[in-house]
């Protein structure tokens, strides 16, 4: 038998398949946001009553957190600004007025807290409203008393403008004529924020959308055109918001925004986003002390706060409209500047994502508006006219929670293939199994799809999340299959 006979002849030979060593997906879990310290985060008395009234309650701190700052800042509305940067952009001014969104499942305080939070205000708007039926009650005693050929001014036409703080349950053509008259701002709250955010989707609702949009930026002057009630010039608007949401729901929405879809900033502008989990039940009996007696007076104190700024530079924001500058101090300023140098860097590399490089646009101007409105809680009734380095740094933190708590609500948007990895890595390492499709042994991009799974829902998600567990040496393919990595029973790889 000649040698070209024996290679025909010989067995075929197919060598035995190397598997590469698995590399751990821990970087792969969205990592728990720190706690809130409420006591180091915020100055007295918000600080306190936050830490108590979470204790209490047997709610998330950093539900308190939020509902407390929010609150803060719709009282003091734009009755005071600050300028971040005034030497390199002395244009540059920002408003107190916050936005925030406690999500959290169904049952985890979200209402009890903002009621809480926002009683002060509630005794403020009570005191307005007696205020605006004695003036209303006096205006029409004199139309009745007005005798025949009595001059008739325009104050005699016309009932008195109506004085309000809340903005409740309203329709967008009210809270326009409430901000004419109500030039400080408004604050409005909504126990199911996506409701109203929902009725914004349909087309005749666009228009209202994109109002409150603007009253997020709390300077900015708007005309109300109507063909029966004429035109109204509002000089500036400023609405602080506060509203509650759950997961499931909110996840849409995410989801949509990372897509481009109604992308129009409307999530950034939440820039106090937080995540709430119950935390383990405890009766907690504390003695009555006078946390909700001081909280209530501080607040209330913050709304007549500008007549109490002697030495602030007045602004001219437009004709006949004023209001109180406040800038940081030097060591504040230095501060604040390497934040925000950091923050640019992080938000213009190229592998940012466009989500999160909208949210960190937009936390430049938050720091400043939570500096401000601490330095002024801080210094109550008498702040110092520039903004010092303890409020800056407490901003600062707090700027730095909010945005890893929404990152971790946006995790699923901005890197769907991360989520997805770790959670087809769990389903394999677990040697899950299906009757109707999924075998960990030898599976297929419809197996994954048809077993319905949260988060490996989309085939482009599903695609993404196979590369990442390839590349890390946890699949491998086979024709239109995968199959695992027999390795990684080895040991542990999650």
């Amino acid at each position: 038998m000649t040698a070209r006979d024996l290679l025909q002849h010989a067995p075929e030979v197919t060598p035995e398949r190397v598997w590469p060593e698995p590399e751990p997906l821990d970087d792969l879990d969205t990592p728990t946001p720190p706690a809130f310290d409420a006591l180091k985060l915020l100055p007295e008395p918000l600080g306190p009553w936050a830490e108590d009234t979470a204790a209490r309650m047997n709610a998330p701190v950093e539900f308190t957190v939020t509902a407390a700052l929010v609150a803060a800042a719709g009282v003091l509305g734009n009755r005071v600004l600050v300028a971040p940067d005034p030497e390199a952009n002395p244009g540059w001014l920002e408003a107190p007025n916050l936005w925030g969104l406690l999500v959290g499942e169904p049952g985890t305080r979200k209402s009890p807290v903002m009621e809480a939070a926002f009683a002060p205000l509630h005794a403020l708007e009570a005191e307005l409203h007696r205020e605006n039926q004695r003036r209303r009650t006096e205006w029409e005693l004199a139309r009745r008393n007005r005798k025949k050929g009595d001059p008739v001014t325009e104050d005699d036409l016309q009932p008195p403008a109506e004085e309000a703080l809340l903005a409740h349950d309203i329709t967008a053509e009210k809270l326009a004529d409430l901000l004419e008259h109500n030039p400080f701002g408004l604050t409005a709250f909504q126990d199911e924020l996506l409701g109203l955010i929902a009725a914004w989707e349909r087309p005749e609702k666009a228009g209202e959308r994109q109002f409150y949009l603007k009253l997020w930026n709390g300077l900015s002057p708007h005309t109300v055109r109507r063909i029966q009630r004429g035109s109204h010039y509002l000089s500036i608007c400023t609405l602080s918001l506060l509203g509650g949401a759950q997961p499931g729901p909110m996840r849409r929405y995410i989801l949509e925004a990372a897509r481009g879809w109604n992308n129009d900033g409307l999530l950034h502008r939440f820039q106090l986003t937080v995540y709430g989990e119950l935390p383990p039940y405890q009766r907690v009996v504390r003695p009555p002390n006078s946390l909700k007696a001081e909280y209530t007076a501080r607040l209330e104190g913050l709304a007549g706060l500008a007549r109490q700024l002697p030495g602030v530079p007045q602004v001219e924001l437009r004709p006949e409209l004023t209001r109180p500058v406040l800038t940081f101090d030097p060591e504040a300023q230095a501060l604040y500047l390497q934040w925000l140098e950091g923050t640019a860097r992080e938000s213009r590399q190229p592998s940012t994502p466009t989500l999160k490089r909208s949210l960190l646009e937009k936390q430049t101007g938050l720091v400043p508006k939570l500096a401000l409105l601490l330095h002024l809680v801080e210094g109550y009734p008498n702040p110092q006219p520039h903004i010092e380095a303890l409020s800056t740094a407490r901003a600062i933190a707090l700027a730095n929670l909010y945005k890893l708590h929404t990152l971790n609500l946006w995790q699923e948007a901005i890197r769907p293939e991360v989520q997805g990895a770790a959670l087809l890595g769990r389903r394999i390492l677990e040697r899950t199994q299906t009757k109707a499709a999924f075998s960990y042994r030898r599976f297929s991009e419809r197996d994954i799809l048809r077993s319905g799974w949260k988060g490996l829902a989309e085939p482009e998600t599903v695609r993404r999340a196979l590369a990442e567990l390839e590349a890390r040496g946890w699949i491998a393919r086979e024709g239109s299959a995968w199959v695992p990595n027999p390795r990684l029973w080895e040991g542990s790889h999650v």
